[in-house]
């Protein structure tokens, strides 16, 4: 009997499926039919009932419904005369039901249809939408809207959840640049602190030395263009990030460098960063063949990487940083390796530590603040490895963490510098 019940509800479904007009059509046409039945049957019974009174009173034996005299006992009586009481009685009521049932069951049919109509095809869905604008109303998207039909209420039902997957993905768009607009804001502040604390080192270094006239002053004019070219880095800097709307927007700009000229500006920074802080950062040599190998790209980026590195190290290291740069000739990825002395990376820390907002739970950094956070007054963003991480990624290299075999936290950030 399975292919009986599959028919029978392969036909509810295509009766479920079926437009308003045809719906409500085939309700009024059914409810109708019903009526004229119930009527005909209704005004038969009244006239059997009416006949067997009629007969008490009439002397030929036939039926008064069949063999009635219409031209002297009219169709629709006007007076029973001649009855008695109880029959008059009985037979106007017969007759007024006889009378007033088609308009009777026409009305109570049209009610029973609108009824039948609503409750079949419209209380289910306006429940279900009902139910889904609530949901939204309270800002909840978390929901399933499906109505289980083809009809005019079934497309509504789906063009509802239409509208709230299309809400899902707006919101998840928006929630997408709040994010990134977040990421930027916090990237911009965190990556303005390291600059301007260079820029502390040198003008630290003129207040120390320059009243003792221990200052050349080739010495203090290589100094100040020094500052000079950092504040027009921080201004073209500050630009680009005004024309961005996330770290993935930040453009790579490649030119033709020696690797020794790059090394050169490490020194400096390094060289300021030692005026001010209380670790000391050492610099490791780059071989004469390396200084002068010639590599694409983009200074600014590989600095900011350098800046970013080094405060996140000077915040756990003990006492000591190293910096090493190396270039790989047969791949022309450029490596910038920051090591320090501290404590290094707990195992969970290697998992999340390049993710944004991350900040490592250590009890040496919770003592210590740090040169760059006394001269910008700001808390640790938990976002210098991530923006390390993106800033690797569009320079075609990556980033990697690690602990050092002779202890303490190692970060190696690599960049591609072929010649795309």
């Amino acid at each position: 009997m399975d292919w009986l019940e599959e028919k029978v509800s392969c036909i509810a479904k295509k009766i479920r499926s079926l437009s308003f007009r045809s719906a409500i059509t085939a309700y009024i046409l059914v409810i109708a039919l019903a009526g004229i039945l119930l009527s005909y049957m209704t005004i038969t019974i009244c006239y059997r009932y009416q006949s067997i009174i009629w007969n008490r009173y009439n002397a030929e034996d036939s039926m008064w419904l069949f063999s009635a005299d219409l031209e002297n006992w009219p169709f629709w009586a006007i007076s029973f005369t001649g009855f008695q009481r109880d029959d008059r009685t009985v037979m106007i009521i017969l007759d007024t039901i006889r009378v007033w049932c088609p308009f009777f069951y026409g009305v109570a049919g049209s009610v029973l249809a609108c009824f039948l109509f609503y409750k079949k095809r419209l209380k289910a869905p306006l429940d279900i939408l009902k139910r889904g604008t609530e949901q939204v109303s309270q800002n909840n998207l978390d929901f399933d809207l499906t109505y289980d039909s083809q009809d005019e209420m079934g497309a509504l039902c789906n063009s509802f959840e239409r509208m709230r997957m299309e809400l899902i993905h707006n919101n998840e768009e928006m929630w997408k640049l709040v994010e990134n607009q977040k990421q930027l804001n916090a990237a911009f502040a965190h990556d303005l602190r390291t600059p301007l604390t260079v820029l502390k080192g040198y003008s630290d270094f003129l207040a120390r030395y320059l009243p003792l006239g221990r200052l050349s002053e080739e010495k203090m004019l290589d100094t100040l263009n020094l500052m000079s070219e950092h504040l027009s880095r921080l201004e073209q800097y500050s630009r680009t990030m005004k024309g961005i709307r996330s770290l993935d927007e930040l453009p790579v700009l490649r030119e033709p460098l020696m690797v020794g000229s790059i090394w050169g500006e490490i020194k400096e920074v390094v060289f300021a960063l030692n005026q001010i802080g209380d670790v000391e950062i050492l610099l490791d040599n780059v071989s004469i063949e390396t200084a002068e190998t010639e590599a694409y790209a983009d200074r600014n980026l590989i600095l900011e990487v350098l800046e970013n590195l080094l405060s996140n190290a000077i915040r756990f290291a003990k006492s000591r940083i190293e910096v090493f740069l190396s270039l790989e000739n047969s791949s022309q990825m450029l490596y910038l390796t920051v090591r320090d002395n501290g404590a290094g990376f707990t195992d969970y820390d290697l998992q999340k530590a390049v993710l944004p907002y991350y900040k490592e739970h250590s009890s040496q950094e919770k003592q210590k603040k740090t040169a760059v956070e006394k001269v910008s007054d700001n808390p640790h963003f938990g976002i210098g490895l991530h923006i390390c991480r993106q800033l690797c990624l569009k320079h075609g290299g990556e980033l990697s963490i690690a602990n050092s075999m002779v202890g303490g936290a190692i970060v190696t950030a690599s960049f591609s510098c072929k010649n795309d």
